[in-house]
């Protein structure tokens, strides 16, 4: 999640500097769905702000806000953690670790050790057992890490600069590169050459990916100027793989804030099934922070929260008919408080409220992420602090039970 963007609206923390990349175009290559088919040839251009063939947005429609009552009565009420006084439907999984994801048949997570930069994990639900699948392939840190259709990882994390200290908590975290971690994991993951800021999203169903390419660092003391005149967009492309290496095929810039029509600072964070034409993304600075929906195939934009608390779009249900948002109901304009998750209808817009961990200050919970199936949401014990994303580990709900 990307509280820290918030924090625009007033005045606010940034500086990073855009990492130039290049996007790799192959003329032919199979579409990655089987790792045993990747051949073909590939030829590179130099990377660009904008795509040759940018989708035609319609600006955002203007709505009236849904005034939500500024009131949590017991945020930060009780005394311990969470953990203390779990419901019937939660259990942990692991007791550590931030930003989990589903693997494509359910059977494990992925997630980070360390914020904003860490080690990749993965853990099997069934068995809880853990595994470091980074540690031992090179001294590089990564502030994502998201399955892919095919098994494979798709990462984001820097290939030079400072790492995070604490004079400069956030180092690391706005100089991303991608890159692809081939399963059974044990070799060094494979560059892409292509810069990446805060989330990605990948595709359920195909080997299309969408990112964010931003200079925005909330670090920064003209963090208000950044993000006025700065770069956010968001692009899609497919991972193919050609002559065994993988490759982003059809890069494209679907969004920037010019086509918004509003200022905004976006960051995707799941397509919406059953097709992969829209994208679930969060508009920070935008309004409160909203939930947004950009169809890649019409242009057509959607606000799905359009309320006066902060939003922040997480996990899409695999079904398409809602996503899991991060939400603070008193938000005041600065810097969201203690978050909890809430389920979302996007065709209805009705709110359900899943976690009450923010009881517990300075708990609450965050990054969730839905299986395959539905069946269960995996999400993080997160502590309120001032490092962005830090976790306490990662816990199961039992979604049949809610």
């Amino acid at each position: 999640m990307s509280r820290g963007l918030s924090v625009v609206v007033v005045a606010i923390v940034g500086v990073a500097a855009f990492v130039a990349g290049l996007i790799v175009s192959p003329d032919d290559g199979d579409d990655g769905s089987d790792p045993a088919a990747r051949t073909g040839t590939t030829s590179t251009t130099p990377s660009t702000s904008r795509a040759e063939n940018p989708v035609a947005v319609t600006s955002i429609p203007v709505a009236e806000l849904e005034q939500v009552g500024a009131i949590d009565p017991e945020v930060g009420t009780r005394d311990g953690s969470p953990m203390d006084d779990l419901p019937d439907n939660v259990t942990a999984l692991t007791d550590f670790g931030q930003r989990p994801d589903w693997s494509p048949d359910g059977t494990h997570l992925v997630f980070l050790d360390a914020s904003p930069l860490g080690n990749v994990w993965s853990v099997d639900v069934d068995t809880k057992q853990t595994r470091n699948l980074t540690d031992a392939l090179g001294d590089e840190l990564y502030s994502r890490a998201y399955y892919l259709h095919n098994g494979d990882l798709l990462l984001c994390g820097p290939t030079s600069g400072p790492r995070p200290t604490p004079e400069r908590p956030e180092a690391g975290r706005f100089t991303g590169v991608m890159s692809i971690l081939r399963a059974p994991f044990d070799e060094p993951p494979q560059m892409l050459g292509m810069p990446c800021w805060e989330g990605m999203a990948t595709s359920r169903t195909s080997m299309r990916i969408a990112w964010n390419r931003s200079d925005i660092d909330y670090t920064d003391p003209d963090l208000a100027g950044r993000v006025i005149n700065g770069i956010t967009e968001v692009w899609t492309g497919e991972i193919r793989y050609v002559d065994d290496r993988p490759v982003v095929f059809d890069p494209r810039k679907v969004l920037d804030r010019e086509a918004f029509g509003s200022l905004a600072v976006f960051e995707v964070q799941g397509f919406r099934p059953p097709s992969d034409d829209e994208i679930i993304l969060t508009a920070y600075a935008y309004q409160s922070g909203e939930v947004i929906g950009l169809d890649t195939s019409t242009g057509a934009l959607r606000n799905y929260s359009n309320s006066t608390a902060y939003e922040e779009a997480e996990g899409v249900d695999p079904g398409g008919d809602a996503v899991y948002v991060e939400r603070d109901l008193v938000y005041s304009g600065i810097d969201p408080g203690p978050l909890d998750i809430w389920r979302l209808g996007l065709d209805d817009q009705s709110w359900e409220r899943i976690t009450y961990f923010n009881r517990f200050a300075p708990y609450y919970a965050s990054n969730p992420t839905v299986a395959p199936d539905g069946t269960q949401l995996a999400f993080q014990l997160s502590i309120n602090g001032e490092t962005e994303g830090e976790g306490d580990g990662i816990l199961l709900l039992d979604l049949s039970q809610s």
